[in-house]
């Protein structure tokens, strides 16, 4: 086979055809289902619907049908919304900086229509003129009457999409992932407007209806579905307002391990958008209330002045500038932590459920403290063994005791184990970071910039190591290093001591080349005093690497424990 060859010498500059640049713009702007969906929803939205309906056959690719009940448009302006950069909603260049409108750049529906089958019919709100009913296919227009409905409203049938442009087909991902995406995208619209009734049906299953609800209520029936109904499950809630900025928080108590069962939502101005900065700021403000490694359901609504914010960052309108991120970060803290104080004081039980430091406490463990049982040379003055031992058979904490200030004795699924402290550590950091690396994770930013006093000296040019394990670090002065980020899997606790152990890792490193095995044997050499690890964060980094079968677990048997307690 030959292949044509070309010549580059002198190429010819040509302008493309119409119909290739709208087939190149469907491809940016509809990269996949969702990001349609996104766009029909905002169109009605910002035609002032109150009721929408959504049909999604196969995910979107072979019908994808929208009804509403906005204000609609008359028989002359329906072609025109297929035009490209047609719109309604810009006069001048700075009205993108005081948006109060979704969709402003017109490009949505002249995409899809050059790329799919598409039939719109449309009726104003005033009965007395005419719609109209609009079909185009691939581009091509097929047909354009006037129509004259019984209400007004906007009807759009999407088949085939894509069709026209079969290679975009090849990067749509797997049933499960689009059906993901497009679960992510809808729920958003729901939830940001609670006061729209929406109905949406997959295929031929039966309807999922939301109803007009209040922003809390509409929450639960999102984050919980059915057992919203019983009351059984809870959100918790904050307002925090300042200088025209406001924030709104609402979480669930209870964890999910499982990532697809999450709903984790931010809005501003009531514009959906991702921002890992503000999501890892959540995460971290409820790791007192939240098993680090899990997490539950929550939702920011952030309101600013259409001029302090900038949407048109991303073709997809799924990133925005803030003009004052910090007064957002500082809300965003300060309500988080104040639904948490607010709901902990109305507990009846004495040891509010966030504070998970209590997990393990010397009061309910007084009868039971290996620690306050040993004598200076290490070893147990045990009065009663038999007794010790059914009690730490009966301990309803993993965490029984201390057997020295590093060796704790553990019942975890009925076995007993006992762990060096510096081992476990040394073990769960290095394993979390090698997850760290290999799932490409973020880190989050520290609202205060933790400072180490170090010199300048060889752990300067190791600080993009340190920064590819979520680490990031800025030098200050020649004497002052300062920490802006830390990976999901510090608990704040241990955030200095981790920090520390690594800076001086790379620190002390004679080759510029590091394995996480050498991480490893450094950390359980010079781990600080492991007396300083609460006990809570004992426990859960135990379970935690008991349920990853570590090494650092050592099994007991029943005569093991009796010997041990001798």
């Amino acid at each position: 086979m030959s292949l044509e060859k070309r010549d580059f010498s002198n190429p010819k500059i040509e302008i493309l055809p119409e119909h290739i640049i709208d087939q190149i713009k469907a491809g940016e702007v509809l990269e996949r289902p969702a990001s349609l969906v996104k766009e029909l929803i905002e169109n009605s939205l910002d035609a002032g619907s109150t009721e929408i309906n959504l049909h999604l056959i196969e995910n979107g690719l072979d019908l994808l049908s929208i009804e509403d009940n906005g204000h609609g448009m008359n028989f002359e302006n329906l072609p025109y919304a297929f035009l490209r950069h047609a719109t309604s909603k810009l006069k001048t260049y700075d009205d993108l900086y005081r948006l109060h409108s979704f969709g402003f750049r017109g490009e949505a529906l002249a995409s899809v229509a050059a790329s799919a089958r598409v039939t719109c019919t449309s009726q104003p709100h005033d009965l007395n003129v005419d719609g109209g009913k609009l079909i185009i296919n691939g581009g091509a227009q097929e047909l354009l009457i006037p129509n004259r409905a019984s209400s007004q409203g906007t009807s759009l049938y999407i088949k085939d999409l894509f069709y026209n442009t079969p290679a975009r087909l090849k990067f749509i991902k797997s049933k499960v992932s689009e059906k993901s995406a497009l679960k992510k995208m809808l729920y958003a619209f729901v939830l940001s407007n609670p006061h729209t009734h929406f109905s949406i049906k997959w295929d031929e299953k039966e309807r999922e209806i939301f109803k007009p609800e209040t922003s809390i209520a509409r929450a639960a029936q999102v984050f919980f579905g059915r057992a919203a109904k019983d009351g059984s499950l809870q959100l918790w809630n904050s307002y925090e307002e300042y200088d025209n900025y406001k924030v709104e928080v609402y979480f669930s108590p209870t964890t999910h391990t499982t990532p697809q069962y999450r709903h984790h939502y931010l809005f501003a101005n009531n514009r959906f958008f991702q921002d890992k900065s503000l999501h890892s700021a959540v995460l971290r403000t409820l790791e007192p209330l939240w098993r680090f490694g899990e997490s539950g359901h929550y939702m920011v609504k952030i309101t600013v002045p259409p001029t302090d914010i900038d949407v048109n960052v991303h073709p997809n309108k799924t990133q925005i500038k803030f003009l004052k991120a910090d007064v957002i970060y500082s809300l965003l803290v300060t309500g988080l932590k104040s639904a948490m104080k607010k709901n902990a004081v109305a507990e009846a039980d004495p040891t509010p459920a966030y504070k998970q430091d209590q997990f393990f406490s010397r009061d309910e463990n007084q009868t039971f403290d290996l620690m306050n049982m040993t004598n200076q040379t290490g070893s147990m003055d045990v009065s009663d063994q038999s007794s010790l031992f059914s009690q730490a058979s009966e301990s309803s904490s993993p965490l029984i005791g201390f057997i020295d200030t590093s060796i704790v004795l553990l019942k975890l699924d009925g076995s007993f184990y006992v762990c060096d402290l510096n081992k476990m550590m040394a073990e769960y950091i290095s394993t979390s970071l090698a997850q760290f690396r290999e799932k490409e994770e973020v880190s989050g930013p520290l609202l205060i910039s933790e400072p180490f006093k170090i010199s300048k000296g060889k752990i300067d040019n190791h600080f993009e190591d340190l920064k590819n394990l979520g680490f990031e670090l800025d030098r200050l002065n020649s004497e002052v290093i300062a920490l802006r980020t830390l990976p999901r899997f510090v608990p704040q606790a241990l955030s200095r001591d981790i920090t520390n152990t690594l800076i001086n890792f790379f620190d002390q490193a004679k080759n510029r080349e590091y394995s996480l095995d050498q991480v490893n044997l450094f950390l359980q050499a010079n781990y600080p005093k492991v007396f300083s690890i609460p006990e809570h964060l004992i426990v859960l980094i135990v379970e935690r690497l008991h349920q990853a079968k570590g090494s650092s677990l050592v099994l007991l048997s029943e005569k093991n424990v009796k010997g041990l307690l001798k």
